[in-house]
């Protein structure tokens, strides 16, 4: 029998490893054969959020040998490549401005390994350039559009419910993040978008 990937949550580790995979590719295609672009999963902790993303993330990536064995492969998908940001909202935030500090580390740092420079001073500015930079990159083509995912977007939040003032500004600071993606300058750059959490604000 297979093990069970107990402490592992990345598609790529279960699949290469030769743990225990409920395939749920099926589910997936639909999804993506629905006719809609844009995502919210809002489910309780240890639901398999964080899984899925990490295999939208392989999905998007064009890695069709990893689902060799899966349900999709045997389908019509075509595993078309595109550029993936892939941000978990995880992080620290917990006095004020810190948040904001690492929303700009973490996009830089996806920036930097995909050996762009991005320009903005703040977290929605830099965000939404690097979608910008990323499909440009990826050579502004409507087969080449942007996935964006996001997991624990409102853990920023959540945890800290007993400091209201800091989880008031994480919750402002998050509401000018994600209307980035509304921009007319941006949206079209889109392919995909997908957001988790635990809770819907």
């Amino acid at each position: 029998m297979k093990k069970l990937p107990i402490g592992d949550h990345t598609f790529a580790a279960i699949i290469d490893k030769g743990y225990l995979y409920a395939d749920k590719t099926q589910y997936i295609y639909e999804l993506l054969r629905s006719g809609s672009n844009a995502f919210f999963l809002s489910r309780p902790r240890r639901f398999g959020k964080t899984l899925l993303l990490h295999t939208f993330n392989e999905l998007f990536s064009g890695n069709r040998e990893r689902f060799k064995d899966l349900w999709i492969v045997r389908s019509d998908y075509v595993f078309q490549k595109h550029p993936v940001l892939f941000l978990s909202l995880s992080m620290k935030s917990n006095i004020p401005g810190l948040l904001e500090a690492n929303l700009l580390s973490g996009l830089k740092n996806i920036a930097r390994k995909a050996n762009l420079t991005i320009d903005g001073v703040s977290s929605d500015t830099v965000f939404g350039n690097l979608i910008e930079a990323l499909y440009e990159q990826a050579g502004s083509k409507p087969d080449s559009g942007i996935v964006v995912l996001i997991d624990e977007y409102d853990a920023p939040v959540t945890r800290n419910m007993l400091n209201i003032k800091v989880a008031e500004d994480n919750a402002n600071t998050l509401h000018e993040f994600f209307a980035a993606l509304k921009k007319p300058e941006v949206s079209p750059c889109l392919h995909f978008t997908f957001v988790t959490g635990i809770t819907r604000y």
